[in-house]
């Protein structure tokens, strides 16, 4: 009897895949925002992505802002994220730029403290109509503000400001001098670096910092309240003289003869 054929059966590899949570930057109190159906956690390294300011910070005031972020740490099955820029959404620009407004767009390049080159695109929208050099002191005044906040931070650290509006706030105070301002905000922020986002190094300078009282023995504080007095030497006086008082001599009276 013929053998009977046996059929070839395909065997299909699957590979099982792991739920990795994503979890935010540090500045934002490094709490879960998502997960992710991965077949290995270090196939997320690098990967961006984006998330509404108000679902990080819980406050409604920050629905406008979306903020990107980079997979750069792995630690077990989470994924460790950094953040490397911040956008304004195009209905809030809209909603700000009316008629009889001036709109001013400015962008600069700055570096970080930690070294990091740094692209800002800046909004200002005035009450009304206004000339073209008010404009062109308005954008230097507001780069002159943002060039030492941007210096003396590191990335994440001038983001936490942006989010706070203490800048923001402080800017508009000022450039409301040279001209009445409906809006002065951030409209985009960006990293100029490619590949993995690493965690800045920054070199604090410890000449500034202020020197820590060292705790004193009781021995030491004994020795400070003790005050040597100066002896004073006894002033010598001047030796009297006795005083010679004149002798007088008696008068001799002669007898009349």
């Amino acid at each position: 009897m013929a053998k009977k054929d046996k059929k070839k059966v395909s065997k299909i590899k699957i590979k099982k895949k792991l739920w990795c949570k994503i979890i935010s930057p540090k500045i934002f109190g490094s709490k879960e925002i998502g997960e992710s159906y991965l077949q290995a956690p270090e196939k997320a390294l690098g990967r961006k992505l984006k998330s509404n300011l108000k679902d990080l910070t819980g406050n409604v005031k920050d629905q406008n802002v979306y903020v990107s972020m980079q997979v750069n740490k792995i630690d077990g099955s989470m994924l460790k994220t950094a953040v490397v820029g911040y956008e304004l959404t195009p209905s809030y620009i809209k909603r700000a730029v009316r008629k009889n407004t001036s709109r001013i767009d400015d962008h600069f390049r700055f570096t970080t403290k930690g070294g990091k080159n740094v692209v800002i695109k800046t909004l200002m929208v005035t009450f009304g109509t206004c000339q073209r050099s008010v404009r062109t002191t308005l954008s230097k005044e507001l780069k002159e503000l943002l060039e030492p906040e941007v210096n003396k931070n590191d990335f994440s650290g001038f983001i936490s400001l942006l989010v706070n509006r203490k800048i923001l706030m402080e800017a508009k105070r000022k450039l409301k001098k040279v001209y009445p301002l409906k809006e002065v905000s951030v409209r985009v922020i960006k990293l100029m670096e490619k590949g993995i986002i690493q965690e800045e190094i920054v070199v604090e300078d410890k000449t500034k910092e202020e020197v820590k009282e060292q705790p004193v023995s009781k021995e030491q504080s004994k020795e400070e309240t003790i005050v040597e007095t100066p002896v004073e030497k006894p002033v010598e006086k001047p030796v009297e003289k006795p005083v010679e008082t004149p002798v007088e001599t008696p008068k001799i009276e002669e007898k009349e003869e």
